[in-house]
């Protein structure tokens, strides 16, 4: 078998939606498809949207066949048997999206069961001025007050809104009512899952020219209707300075997120930062990195998949001053971090 790659890239795979922009191509510069493309699926193996890799040794392979030859050098040991366990996405909202809610694991396996749970984390590329997301209830409210309200078209009236900026992190537990704004453009990280209930959608009519499906009796069942107390919203933490600025958003049983910050030109080698060595799935979020091994560089706005045992091995790197990666990975239920 090929050498296996210490850095995977991958082809983004593309989605028409009906609140979908063309921000993947104005404000990150890629060549994508006509229409209006709301989602670009960075990394992903989750049923017939399965990611191919660029790498000429691999070229247009599926990334679960990569993994079937060799899932303990791509993954790391603790997903021998289980496959990669995240989704990463990036979500260009022309319009706002329809107001939903995720089932945790266990309301998944008993009647979602070709999916799993859903949670989910969002840091906010760009955004337009006044630009929103909705996070919560902004009351206490219960299953029948909240259907009374879907019923009369008023189901907007009771939710959480933040104005965003740039930076922005949010974390979505299983149970919380959101949804995206207009003019928001975002990166988002979620375990490997289509589980999504529509709680409300405006009226808007979909592609076969009727409203688009709710999933009331799914949604009522797995809302958290207490009043969000604003913890949804997430503060980095420092964790290092050195070699660089490290800084944790969270890390909690299905993912991890953190934010590598290089204020300088600076050269610097990946090593592993968790025990057993698991993958790391990389966004650029400003500036770019130089891979001089690969004579490749990975600019604004692309994503890339640091194997497992890559992080094991030495993979040599240089930033541009002001680069800032998203660096995301299992979660706590798997792998201990350093």
């Amino acid at each position: 078998m090929e050498r296996i790659p210490k850095i995977v890239f991958l082809s983004p795979i593309y989605k028409e939606k009906i609140w979908g922009g063309r921000k993947l191509e104005s404000k990150m510069g890629r060549s994508i498809p006509e229409g209006l493309i709301g989602e670009s699926w960075e990394v992903s193996v989750y049923g017939s949207d399965v990611s191919k890799i660029q790498n000429p040794e691999f070229s247009n392979l599926p990334l679960t066949e990569l993994i079937k030859k060799a899932p303990n050098e791509i993954l790391g040991k603790p997903f021998s048997n289980s496959g990669l366990p995240l989704l990463v996405k990036v979500i260009d909202a022309k319009e706002k999206l329809s107001v939903q809610v995720h089932p945790n694991d266990d309301y998944a396996l008993k009647y979602d069961p070709q999916s799993n749970g859903k949670k989910e984390c969002w840091y906010v590329l760009s955004a337009d001025p006044g630009a929103e997301l909705v996070v919560g209830f902004d009351i206490h409210t219960n299953r029948n007050e909240y259907e009374a309200l879907v019923k009369e078209n008023l189901g907007e009236s009771v939710l959480k809104k933040w104005k965003v900026k740039p930076g922005d992190v949010f974390l979505l537990n299983p149970g919380t009512i959101h949804a995206i704004g207009g003019g928001v453009l975002l990166l988002e990280v979620q375990q490997s899952s289509d589980s999504t209930y529509r709680v409300y959608d405006y009226g808007r009519i979909g592609d076969d020219g009727k409203p688009r499906e709710l999933h009331l009796e799914k949604a009522f069942s797995v809302l958290n209707f207490a009043k969000s107390i604003g913890d949804e919203k997430l503060k980095k933490e420092l964790i290092t300075y050195h070699p660089f600025p490290r800084y944790l958003f969270t890390s909690n049983d299905k993912f991890r997120l953190e934010s590598w910050e290089f204020n300088q030109a600076q050269n610097f080698t990946f090593t592993p930062l968790s025990d057993p060595a698991c993958f790391g799935i990389f966004f650029t979020v400003s500036g770019s990195i130089y891979f001089p091994e690969l004579n490749r560089t990975v600019g604004t706005g692309e994503t890339f998949f640091v194997t497992a045992s890559g992080f094991s091995e030495t993979i040599h790197a240089t930033v541009t001053p002001g680069t800032k990666l998203a660096f995301m990975s299992s979660g706590t239920d798997t792998v201990k971090y350093q």
